[in-house]
Formats: C-alpha cells, sequence, structure tokens
C-alpha cells in the first residue's frame, strides 16, 4: 500500500499523529473527572513513587513525570485547589512537600484502570513488540534502554 500523505511518509508526523491520537483518548476519560492530563499524570506518579521517599518534593515528582517543573508547579496548585493534594514548605520556603490526599488517592484508583484499559487498546495491537517498540521510543529520546531478555531451554 502506497503511503498516501505527508504524514504517512514523515516518521515525525506518525509519532505526532499517535501522540495526539493517545492524548485525546485519555483526555476523554479525565473530562469526565475534572482532570486534566498534567493532573492525572502527576497523581499516578505520586502513587507510583510516594512509598520510596519519607517525603516527596514537587521537583521529585515533576520529574518522575516528566512534566516541566514550571508546569508542574501550576498543576501543584490546582490539585490542591481541588483537594486532592496538600503543598507544606519546612526551612526551605522554596521547597514544596506534597501529600496527597485521600481524595486523591481516590481519583486516582477509580480512573488508573479507566486509562491502562484504554492504553492496551491503543498499544496491545504491538502484541510481542510492545518493549521494543518503547525501547526504540526511549533510543530515540536519548534515554537508557531497558532490554527484555527470555530464556530457551
Amino acid at each position: 500500500m502506497a503511503d498516501t500523505s505527508l504524514s504517512e511518509k514523515k516518521i515525525g508526523l506518525l509519532v505526532w499523529k499517535l501522540s495526539n491520537f493517545w492524548q485525546s483518548r485519555l483526555r476523554k476519560i479525565l473530562k469526565e473527572h475534572n482532570l486534566t492530563l498534567n493532573e492525572y499524570l502527576i497523581l499516578e506518579s505520586i502513587n507510583n513513587i510516594k512509598n520510596e521517599y519519607n517525603e516527596l518534593s514537587q521537583i521529585q515528582i515533576s520529574s518522575f513525570a516528566g512534566i516541566d517543573i514550571t508546569v508542574a508547579s501550576v498543576t501543584f496548585k490546582i490539585l490542591e485547589k481541588k483537594n486532592l493534594l496538600t503543598r507544606k514548605t519546612k526551612v526551605d520556603q522554596r521547597k514544596k512537600i506534597i501529600e496527597i490526599l485521600p481524595k486523591g488517592v481516590n481519583l486516582y484508583y477509580l480512573i488508573n484502570p479507566l486509562i491502562i484499559e484504554e492504553e492496551n487498546k491503543i498499544f496491545n495491537k504491538l502484541q510481542n513488540e510492545t518493549n521494543t517498540f518503547a525501547n526504540l521510543l526511549k533510543f530515540l529520546l536519548g534515554k537508557s534502554l531497558r532490554i527484555k531478555v527470555t530464556k530457551i531451554i
């Protein structure tokens, strides 16, 4: 089958279209719960790393989520206004410590299965090539790779 458009000929446009497709599918779910994608990613990040640290800072969470700290800072304020988390300061007034509130935990656990199901609909088409696809994307982004080795007997 021949490429019929510029977006099918240029890999960068295909990546962009896939990203837009993924985001639009997730935003549809999140809109029903009055959350943005960045807000959800922060809640997911907190839930993923909260047991690794005594205290979570905005910087740790934004770094784990892959969200620019300035964007994350605004998002933390919004989540605080929605009573999903609290931000506290200790000695250094510039360092904000984040604590997720029960309402935030409950909302995350309500939405997370819906997000996983939607992502599976999109990416399960890759079948056995899911890890390879993820590694190729990481490689293009200059990240370290995780190679999954299967033992053959």
